[in-house]
């Protein structure tokens, strides 16, 4: 069997139902599939929901060169569709789905503490708030939970909350406690969806 590492999403949820309950492959397949849904989540907020703007059909910009205006031929539904959401696959789907059954605050938690990529650290420390302010606006992710903790309100408008977003965390360990709580329910849903993904 290949490195649970190296599986996509479909891999994983098929080692998910494959193992039996309770087995130690089985929890660390779904521990990783929680992630990599996360991760399609944040990649989602961040980089793609901007690409699926779309446009009116009478819009002055629409079909350039067809016409004063108005569209001149009959709209291809399908093609707009495929165009519009050729970014949102299936597991961006579930990846909302399962932030639906979280409220707010753990939604903010979960989000949060996936954003921050151990592995992809700085070359020298962040010299101070202003160059981490800066950073996290390039979208550079290689923060401790601490640094993720202290531009929260810069990564949530980042993942699409608006700018004055009500209720924050007052350290990391608020933050990584909350998204404990919260990836135990994501988890069992997980579970259900699993055995229905084929």
């Amino acid at each position: 069997m290949r490195q649970l590492e190296l599986m996509g999403i479909n891999q994983l949820m098929a080692v998910i139902r494959r193992e039996p309950e309770g087995s130690a492959v089985r929890e660390k397949a779904l521990r990783r599939c929680l992630d990599e849904l996360i991760e399609v989540e944040i990649e989602w907020r961040i980089d793609y929901r901007h690409l699926n703007l779309g446009h009116h059909k009478v819009s002055t910009i629409a079909n350039m060169g067809e016409g004063r205006g108005e569209m001149t031929g009959a709209v291809d539904h399908v093609g707009e569709a495929a165009e519009r959401f050729r970014y949102a696959c299936r597991w961006r789907h579930m990846a909302k789905a399962l932030l639906g059954h979280l409220n707010e605050r753990q939604r903010m938690a979960v989000l949060l503490t996936g954003y921050k990529i151990d592995a992809q650290k700085w070359s020298r420390p962040l010299g101070g708030d202003l160059e981490r302010i800066q950073a996290i606006k390039q979208g550079h992710r290689g923060l401790t939970l601490a640094e993720v903790c202290e531009g929260q309100r810069i990564i949530l408008q980042r993942l699409g909350w608006p700018v004055a977003v009500g209720e924050i965390f007052e350290t990391a360990e608020a933050m990584r406690n909350s998204a404990k709580n919260a990836r135990k329910v994501m988890l069992a849903v997980v579970v259900e969806q699993a055995r229905f993904a084929a």
